[in-house]
């Protein structure tokens, strides 16, 4: 507890920080064990006066746990060395490295205000003044930009503490006069003990200053609004072991020294009483209190005694050695010499000061070393965890990259299994239409020759007709096949063709032919979708997985050191083309959707300016100097289609005018036509679509530029879409200007 009570005052009033910590985080830390209630700022707050050591080593286990954030975990050892140990030094260090921490001051902004009024105290404790008045100064902006005038209060006085260590005494009264009223008002009847706290120690600090420079009678106005604050305090309690026994105290204390000044000793014994009576009487703490009066009141005796007290608990204590043993023995032991005459003791004593002086100083410079030591261990556990961070980070990068790619490797396989499932469709299709012929012809030739007869059954017209069937496929001439075929002549053969089959020569052979090149062109057209397919999805699938495969390579491997701007960088090349991977196979199981059923989508009422604000943000940003605007000329706020198909539609086609579009602008129109249809025509001035190109871009994987990164699928799906939405997708020939213009009508 000595350590505690050497520098104790109104400059580092014991609650400040502790109050703040329990307003920050809640009472627990997230990670803290249900059933270990000591692993929580509650608990670190509530120890933090009287087992400052063991509060620290509890955070030390709590930051190698990871229980809280760097930033909780140096404002509670801020708390700590500031509460129980008064090392302003490293609650100074500390108080830096949490005002660094700009993701902990976003949590609790608040608090960005109250951390620079503290640093500003220690720095003045340290005796760095012109930092001090810096960090005061601060305080104030950051309170008023967080709109918290108690803060900006609180600010005020710790300006006016700074210019008081700078000798400029009556800038820090006018301060001081000039805010106290607000302090006042903003404390009101509140029953915030932080707010209270700041009013208690802005009036202890003003008080203290009077009394310091003799001003008792301006020190008396203060009086009523210093008791009513330590009062409210006394009513609302703190969560600190003793903290408000400790301000009531000092309360009492100072009140008495300002009637022993004033020469008023009936007031002087009341508040002694008050400070006899309490629970502390016999600690150090109240002992300076009693020899600070009896030194005012010039009772020697008395003081003598309570020096004598203090002498022996130090020595017992073995805390000779500090600043502390000589404010309050050595240079009181002094004083009594002097008042009896006894000079040469008094010599004596001002040698034993001097002394105790350099050993104080030597125990500085070693104290000091041991803070740097306590700091760089405190760098190391940091770097530690930190190497511990990355390392974690490789692996779940490494089993995310893999994820990834297994993910796309499944997803590359559904797709193809369900366009071959849809080339199977179209193939099965056209053999159904083949076989369908087949009987046809089959019927038509009449080959059913059953029975028991066989041979005997068979016409021999029917058989000489059923080999001009196969003749009639190739181009020979009608008159040399009738020859061939024993019949008399063209007119005979056409004769009992058309009774046996009832249809003319001409005809089933224009017929047949036609089948045979339905055949060869759905043939021709399988194998070319396939082959499309195959040479799209090799570049636009391999592409992005070999560069996604190589930055996973290069953020996972141990001898690469990366920069954090180039993981960062890889990390969103890795992202783009992972969503780009993700988009391109979404159109592909659209597509598939939209082709495995030919009924009409559902219509719903759709808001004109809405879809094309959602259209346009979800298309790629047009490149620099590329204006893209939307206008209404239809005079309708609302349209009947379906929303899904429509946003597709417009998305496939700005979007197709965002990616060609280098220069000048990209307009989109709504519009009604003569017919009353609705039409959204899109303009650009981009490459423009060559002669002979106006269909086929509709076709899938058909891509204008090869070089152009893309599935082709974009135009053909808006295409599938409008066919079964009742609307078209076109391109406008009549603009001859550069670029091109498509035209979606709603019917």
């Amino acid at each position: 507890m000595t350590n505690r009570l050497k520098h104790l005052g109104m400059a580092a009033l014991v609650a400040v920080c502790a109050s703040l910590v329990a307003c920050t985080g809640g009472n627990t830390s997230k990670k803290a064990d249900a059933a270990d209630s000591t692993h929580t700022k509650l608990y670190i707050s509530k120890i933090s006066l009287k087992e400052p050591e063991r509060a620290l080593a509890i955070i030390d286990t709590m930051e190698m746990n990871k229980e809280l954030s760097s930033g909780d975990i140096n404002y509670m050892r801020l708390m700590v060395y500031n509460n129980g140990l008064c090392d302003y030094k490293m609650s100074e260090y500390y108080a830096s490295q949490v005002l660094k921490d700009s993701v902990w001051l976003k949590k609790n902004p608040e608090l960005h205000c109250m951390l620079e009024i503290l640093i500003s105290d220690f720095a003045r404790q340290n005796g760095r003044y012109t930092k001090c008045l810096k960090y005061a100064e601060q305080a104030v902006e950051t309170a008023r930009r967080y709109k918290n005038k108690m803060y900006e209060l609180s600010a005020q006085a710790a300006v006016a503490h700074s210019l008081t260590a700078l000798g400029d005494v009556e800038s820090a009264f006018k301060i001081f006069a000039g805010v106290k009223d607000e302090v006042m008002r903003e404390c009101g009847e509140s029953t915030d003990f932080n707010t209270l706290n700041n009013a208690f120690t802005f009036i202890g600090n003003y008080f203290e200053l009077l009394m310091e420079n003799k001003r008792y009678k301006e020190a008396e106005l203060l009086i009523p609004d210093f008791v009513k604050v330590n009062d409210n305090i006394g009513k609302v309690g703190s969560f600190i072991d003793g903290a408000v026994e400790y301000r009531q105290l000092h309360t009492y204390s100072m009140l008495m020294q300002y009637y022993d000044y004033c020469g008023k000793k009936e007031e002087s014994a009341r508040y002694k009483a008050m400070i006899v009576k309490s629970s502390l009487a016999e600690t150090e703490f109240v002992q300076i209190m009693l020899c600070k009066h009896y030194f005012i009141v010039k009772d020697n005796d008395k003081l003598a005694e309570i020096v004598s007290v203090l002498r022996q608990k130090l020595e017992t204590s073995n805390d000779t050695i500090s600043k502390f043993f000589i404010d309050n023995v050595l240079n009181y032991e002094k004083y009594l010499c002097v008042a009896k005459g006894n000079y040469r003791k008094a010599l004596e004593k001002q040698e034993a000061i001097c002394n105790v002086q350099d050993s104080v100083s030597r125990q500085e410079q070693e104290a000091d070393g041991r803070r740097l030591a306590k700091i760089y261990e405190t760098q190391e556990k940091e770097r530690l965890l930190i190497e511990k961070d990355a390392q974690l980070s490789r692996h779940q990068n490494i089993f995310i990259g893999l994820t990834v790619l297994m993910v796309l490797g499944l997803a590359f396989i559904v797709v193809l299994l369900l366009f071959n499932r849809k080339v199977n469709i179209r193939n099965k299709t056209i053999v159904a239409t083949i076989n369908q012929m087949m009987e046809k012809e089959d019927e038509l030739m009449r080959l059913r020759l059953t029975g028991n007869n066989g041979a005997k059954n068979v016409n021999p017209d029917e058989m000489r007709l059923m080999q001009s069937l196969e003749m009639l496929k190739d181009d020979k001439d009608i008159e040399e096949i009738a020859t061939s075929c024993g019949f008399r002549n063209t007119r005979a053969f056409g004769k009992k063709f058309f009774e046996y089959f009832g249809i003319q020569v001409d005809e089933y052979r224009k017929w047949s032919k036609n089948i045979s090149n339905q055949e060869k062109a759905s043939s021709d057209e399988a194998i070319h979708m396939k082959d499309s397919f195959i040479k799209n999805m090799s570049h636009e699938i391999r592409t992005p997985l070999n560069q996604i495969f190589g930055f996973v390579q290069l953020l996972t491997d141990p001898n690469i050191q990366l920069s954090d701007d180039e993981k960062r960088q890889y990390n969103d090349i890795i992202g783009s083309q992972t969503t780009y991977m993700t988009q391109m196979l979404n159109k592909f199981l659209e597509m598939s959707e939209y082709e495995s059923s030919d009924a009409q989508l559902p219509k719903e009422t759709i808001a004109i300016e809405e879809l094309m604000n959602n259209v346009m943000a979800h298309v790629p940003s047009p490149k620099d100097g590329v204006e893209m605007n939307f206008s209404n000329k239809s005079g309708m706020k609302t349209i009947e289609s379906n929303y899904k198909g429509l946003a597709t539609i417009m998305e496939s086609v700005v979007g197709n005018a965002v990616k060609f579009t280098d220069s000048g602008s990209i307009n989109i129109e709504c519009a009604v036509n003569a017919d009353g249809d609705t039409i959204f025509t899109v303009t650009d001035t981009g490459k423009g679509i060559p002669e002979g190109e106006e269909e086929r871009i509709f076709e899938r994987f058909h891509k204008v530029d090869e070089f152009v990164p893309g599935a082709g699928l974009g135009l053909s799906l808006a295409r599938e879409i409008a066919g079964r939405m009742d609307a078209t997708v076109t391109l406008d020939r009549s603009n001859s200007s550069q670029g091109s213009t498509f035209v979606v009508t709603l019917k």
